[in-house]
């Protein structure tokens, strides 16, 4: 029961409490003075009465007629004359009884009057004993009314406490429905603070739901940050920060394969020779800073999302470039910075740099791109500076990237004539049944009557700033699928579609008025933007979410130490990205990261979804240290 029935109830116990003994005293004191009034009336009337009759003719008609006048006039209920023998002369008695008003009410409250007796004169003779009895329907029907004039205004007295009391009950328990938020955040696992309230008692609640709550974000933090150096100690080089052989190679592969990477890009390695005689000349310390100076030099050059730096081994470091536009001036750079970062003018001979690069494609095997770029390495070892293989270029038919205009054209025309399209895989949880059904977008080239992946039309989309309108057409397929079938389906949502509130509208709109679907919807968004772009997630989140849609990050692991940070958001999942699920089962320190991960993530209320599970002993491992939920191609719908 709410606090306000509850306070109109005790009102309305309170008021007719008050009334039953308002009642109660009123009634005594009318019935009191009405008594007292009759008694009087009577006395008067009698006395008034036999004086007149002492001073008339003794005629009996006479009599009878100022007695049967005065009986008409005067409301009584009997008046009667007896002769001083007690023989009734005359007697007058009114039958009429208190129609008005209701006879448990007469019956409740009976008025005891005592009659008026006189004596009627005939000269110095007793003529006779006249009494006279008022009739008491007047004084109940005074009586009645005036009870119900008090039961009115108790009853709006009543009526006006309770708004009052419900105004007030509403301002004094404004701070419990924040209360009430918090709590059911809590509960949901999202670890909100609110202001503390001045109402003493709510502001105690208050106080230690929000202490609860900073000490769980406190927790997470340092559980954050705990995971994070287990994942730097597990995929980046010790020394330099950059990342370790084995991570670099499964990111790499990740780029050649997975369908939302680059279409394109390039590899490259840099050497720097005779490291064994640079460690004797400078020592150790020396060339560690050496190293060090390297790595700084390939970040400052790569600055870009999309590049990937690695150290392969002492000597060599690599740097995976996704979308380079040109591989040639993005060689004369690196060359150019980390040269000048190892340059010494005191140093005997001057210090050199080798340079390889293996211009790659979507698809292409990552052996073939290794060996590429070492025969480019070998190449700038034999002729001094850099060398770059660009391979095989012919295959399979692609816009050439300088062809801005012909890709437009392209996704316009596909994107007017609806061919655009998603084809969907199992995600599945850990005992093999169906959790929602991955959907990645497809593209059809109407001048080749060819379906291309997302990883061949997207960047090109976000470019030319169609992201979003793929982005709307991939959501209306996905309604009609709704529609026809039972299963969840998963869409992907651009970076450009999160930050566009038009669009996030859109979405609302079109779900609000069928909560089915949009408890079947899930989304997907790229783990970048929950930080990059915080306040436009936040909202695009606040706005999907209350509809029963189920929101959460992709290709997620890079930002692990900010995962705190969204305590608040209530995200339903985490996919955690496929370069280091591979070969999670050979990984000890990948384990240690992703059990403590998967912890955090089930703290904050978050399912752990693996990303690219190759094999059934990738998924043992994964369903070992915890995760809820895999897809990939060793993951198949029984």
């Amino acid at each position: 029961m709410t606090l306000n029935k509850q306070l109109w109830i005790a009102i309305a116990a309170i008021m007719t409490l008050a009334f039953g003994i308002s009642f109660l005293v009123s009634a005594w004191s009318a019935k009191t003075y009405l008594e007292d009034q009759l008694r009087l009336k009577n006395v008067d009337n009698a006395n008034s009465l036999a004086l007149s009759m002492s001073q008339i003719d003794k005629d009996p008609v006479l009599i009878e007629l100022l007695l049967s006048a005065q009986f008409d006039i005067g409301h009584y209920k009997r008046i009667s004359l007896v002769s001083p023998t007690g023989t009734p002369m005359v007697e007058k008695v009114s039958e009429a009884g208190a129609d008005k008003i209701p006879a448990w009410f007469v019956r409740m409250i009976p008025l005891n009057t005592e009659p008026g007796v006189a004596q009627v004169q005939d000269g110095w003779r007793q003529y006779g004993t006249l009494t006279v009895v008022s009739h008491e329907r007047f004084a109940h029907e005074a009586l009645w009314h005036g009870n119900l004039r008090l039961l009115g205004w108790f009853l709006i007295s009543a009526l006006l406490c309770g708004l009052i009391g419900t105004l007030v009950l509403r301002v004094i328990t404004r701070p419990l429905g924040d209360v009430v938020r918090q709590a059911e955040a809590i509960g949901a696992r999202r670890f909100i603070t609110i202001d503390e309230p001045r109402t003493r008692e709510f502001r105690s609640v208050v106080r230690a739901m929000n202490t609860l709550s900073s000490q769980v974000r406190s927790m997470l933090d340092e559980e954050s940050a705990r995971l994070e150096q287990l994942r730097r100690g597990a995929q980046h080089d010790a020394l330099t920060g950059v990342l370790n052989r084995e991570h670099f190679l499964k990111k790499t592969q990740h780029a050649l394969e997975d369908e939302s990477a680059a279409p394109a890009g390039a590899l490259f390695i840099l050497r720097l020779p005779d490291l064994i005689g640079l460690n004797k000349t400078l020592g150790r310390e020396a060339t560690d800073a050496l190293l060090t100076r390297v790595a700084g030099a390939l970040e400052d050059c790569c600055a870009d999302e999309s590049c990937l730096i690695g150290r392969l081994n002492g000597s060599d470091f690599s740097v995976l470039a996704s979308n380079a536009e040109s591989v040639e001036e993005l060689a004369k750079r690196i060359s150019a910075r980390v040269q000048l970062s190892i340059s010494d003018p005191s140093a005997a001979a001057e210090r050199t740099v080798l340079l390889g690069a293996a211009v790659y494609r979507h698809g292409d095997p990552i052996s073939q791109v290794l060996s590429r770029a070492d025969m480019a390495l070998a190449r700038a070892e034999m002729e001094g500076g850099s060398a770059i293989e660009t391979g095989d270029s012919e295959g399979e038919w692609k816009p050439v990237a300088s062809m801005a205009a012909a890709w437009k054209v392209l996704i316009e025309t596909a994107i007017n004539q609806k061919r655009i399209q998603f084809v969907t895989y199992p995600v599945l949880d850990a005992q093999g049944a169906l959790i929602h059904y991955e959907a990645p977008a497809r593209m059809q080239n109407v001048q080749r009557s060819e379906w291309m992946s997302a990883q061949s039309f997207m960047p090109w989309a976000s470019r030319l700033g169609l992201a979003e309108r793929i982005d709307q057409a991939v959501f209306d397929r996905a309604l009609d699928w709704l529609e026809a079938n039972e299963g969840p389906l998963c869409i992907n949502v651009s970076p450009q579609s999160v930050c566009d509130p038009v669009l996030g509208a859109r979405y609302y709109r079109a779900l609000r008025g069928n909560r089915t679907l949009a408890k079947k919807l899930w989304i997907d968004i790229p783990e970048f933007v929950a930080y990059r772009h915080a306040r436009e997630f936040r909202m695009f989140c606040d706005t999907l979410k209350p509809l029963g849609c189920t929101i959460g990050l992709e290709h997620a692991g890079s930002h692990i130490c900010h995962i705190g940070e969204l305590h608040d958001v209530g995200l339903d999942y985490l996919k955690i990205d496929s370069a280091i699920i591979r070969d999670i089962d050979h990984s000890p320190g990948n384990q240690t990261f992703l059990r403590g991960l998967c912890t955090i993530a089930h703290t904050m209320g978050m399912m752990t979804i693996a990303e690219g599970v190759l094999n059934q002993q990738e998924a043992a491992c994964l369903k070992e240290l915890g995760f809820k939920g895999m897809t990939g191609p060793g993951i198949v719908l029984g």
